[in-house]
């Protein structure tokens, strides 16, 4: 069992006699005093008594934390903070708190357990409007890590001063390493027979929803930073949720990435914590949808489930009343209020289906996303000024393969899209182009035989205040903007539509106004 000398040191391997009389000493003993714990099993840590860094990550007698470097802390860490310990059985709970910001920190550990396990309470807004856990980890260690956002080497600034080029023009950013929050794995470093993971356990406090992603990890040649956002403004689409965010865990393994794991267990542990007794759920069925998912959100939280043959399970969910959606692959076709009360089940149908595909033309999918376009499957990992970016000025074009997957005012405005007619519609035709978000209220215009689309038909997209494509996301506020085109302005034959960016701001290349393509249809009016 382990053992709480006066400077906070719990040791593993010594009675439990020893244990109570460390606990007695633990009590009244100097606030500013360091915290570490062995767990037995090759991992030792230590937090900074004076500001609430991990200031030290020993794995197997070896230090992992970056030289001058803190091996975990909120934000950028904090110059003072309020630090105590206390001992559950043979584990440790360390809370640190900055009443100033309205943040504490829990960290819990235990035996024979190479984890440590965090949560995060809120109780204020921040200033910058962030909340992140960071470990900065030694690179020369750990040197298996996401290559996209491995920026070690990377000479030349392309965007901001968090994006770069080498001397091929390949991009590498903090921002190319991420996953969507509905499929989010363990992620991290690992090398020389140690790996460091974030488990990233509940993102019921965070914000944004299932598709929602954020930077996870980063080597910049003088430390590896492994990161768990609770919130950012990075393209965000909700505000700060206020509350208890997580749990979520930081691992040390022999260099493999751990398993997921249920922590609900911490309810004992970590103060404010609901345990699952006290959740309800939500189930149901969803009809019309394909690649199909229900989210959950609202005030206490969101929570999300894939839906499996009509039919979808939610649970382990904070009661309250949330607006239940249905989303059809990214795109939200329908939503219903639902009130979840604590060991109950609330079930709740749901039906909706994606706009129908263009009778006369159709490129891309009406799914929230932009597959199928041009440069889409390289975005999330690449600037779009990546030297193995296809080009984005392709010409007249005419599929959605050729058709690049976002416009951009300064780069490739207007684009070309050449479609046929075996005849002219009477009434002329409806032009439907959806897009999954815009950058500084970039929208679409177009024009076509004479004709110029009313500046009416061309609403601007909402400013998320954020950059977005060139950090490798599409995730915005969807619309669809509808264009009457006159019989007038077609022809027999093939017809060529200019597609333009309009904005009411400017800026230069990749950085000026732009949209997202979803996709683009065409029907008889």
């Amino acid at each position: 069992m382990p053992f709480l000398k006066r400077r906070h040191v719990i040791a593993a391997g010594l009675g439990a006699l020893v244990l109570l009389a460390g606990v007695a000493r633990a009590q009244f003993a100097d606030a500013a005093a360091n915290v570490t714990y062995d767990t037995g099993s090759g991992l030792v840590f230590t937090v900074n008594g004076t500001n609430g860094n991990i200031s030290s990550l020993q794995h197997n007698g070896v230090e992992l934390a970056a030289s001058g470097q803190a091996a975990g802390q909120f934000q950028s860490g904090w110059s003072s903070a309020a630090v105590s310990s206390r001992t559950i059985g043979t584990s440790v709970l360390v809370t640190v708190a900055n009443s100033d910001l309205g943040v504490t920190m829990y960290y819990f550990a235990r035996r024979n357990d190479n984890t440590i396990y965090i949560a995060t309470n809120i109780t204020k807004a921040l200033n910058p409007g962030e909340a992140r856990f960071i470990s900065r980890l030694k690179s020369s260690l750990l040197t298996t890590s996401p290559v996209a956002a491995r920026t070690a080497g990377f000479g030349t600034t392309v965007e901001g001063s968090d994006v770069f080029a080498d001397a091929n023009g390949r991009t590498a950013s903090k921002f190319y390493n991420s996953q969507r929050t509905l499929v989010q794995q363990p992620f991290g470093a690992s090398g020389n027979g140690h790996g460091a993971y974030i488990i990233p356990g509940s993102h019921e406090m965070s914000s944004g929803g299932p598709f929602f992603r954020d930077i996870e990890v980063n080597d910049t040649g003088s430390a590896v930073n492994i990161t768990h956002y609770m919130f950012s403004g990075h393209q965000q689409t909700e505000p700060l949720r206020l509350g208890l965010h997580g749990p979520y865990a930081l691992a040390v393994t022999d260099g493999a990435p751990p398993a997921g794991r249920s922590l609900d267990f911490l309810s004992g542990a970590i103060p404010g914590l609901l345990p699952d007794a006290q959740r309800g759920g939500v189930s149901g069925t969803a009809s019309g949808a394909t690649s199909a998912t229900v989210g959950l959100a609202g005030p206490t939280g969101q929570y999300w489930g894939a839906v499996k043959s009509g039919q979808f399970v939610i649970g382990h969910i904070r009661p309250g009343t949330y607006t239940a959606t249905l989303y059809s692959g990214e795109l939200a076709v329908s939503s219903k209020t639902v009130t979840v009360a604590g060991g109950a089940t609330t079930t709740v149908a749901l039906s909706g289906s994606a706009p129908a595909s263009g009778t006369l033309l159709q490129l891309g999918v009406f799914d929230g996303t932009p597959a199928g376009f041009r440069n889409a499957d390289k975005i999330e990992t690449m600037h779009p000024s990546d030297s193995r970016m296809a080009s984005w000025q392709p010409g007249t074009v005419s599929s959605a393969a050729s058709w690049p997957m976002a416009s951009f005012k300064a780069v490739n405005s207007p684009l070309a899209l050449a479609f046929p007619l075996a005849s002219v519609p009477a009434n002329g035709v409806r032009l439907r182009i959806a897009i999954t978000g815009g950058f500084a209220g970039g929208r679409p215009a177009v024009s076509i035989g004479g004709f110029t689309s009313p500046a009416s038909a061309s609403p601007a997209s909402e400013n998320l205040n954020s950059r977005g494509v060139t950090r490798g996301t599409w995730r915005g506020v969807n619309r669809t903007y509808s264009f009457a085109i006159p019989a007038g302005a077609l022809k027999t034959g093939t017809n060529t539509l200019s597609i333009s960016v309009i904005s009411g701001s400017s800026g230069d290349g990749f950085l000026s106004p732009n949209f997202v393509y979803d996709a683009i249809a065409l029907d008889p009016a």
